[in-house]
């Protein structure tokens, strides 16, 4: 594994990156690349993007949908996509 030469603090301060724990080698840590920039939504993503309407940005906890246990902001944007 190729070690990064630059400071914690650098990767903790970019948007960009993130740093996580590797599942396949435990104790070491990987940096991770943003696949878009921070406050940006992708536009394959965009019927997803929680709106504020409907109480979509204060569902919290987890309500069940179709059997299934889903996050209830997940299931506010189902509702309003259905609509």
């Amino acid at each position: 594994m190729v070690k990064v030469p630059i400071p914690i603090e650098e990767v903790m301060s970019n948007p960009n990156l993130s740093i996580t724990s590797s599942p396949f080698s435990p104790g070491n840590m990987i940096i991770k690349r943003a696949s878009f920039k921070a406050g940006e939504t992708p536009e394959h993503l965009q019927q997803f993007q929680l709106t504020g309407s409907e109480g979509q940005r204060g569902a919290t906890g987890t309500v069940v949908v179709d059997g299934k246990p889903i996050p209830a902001a997940a299931a506010a944007v189902k509702a309003s996509q259905e609509r």
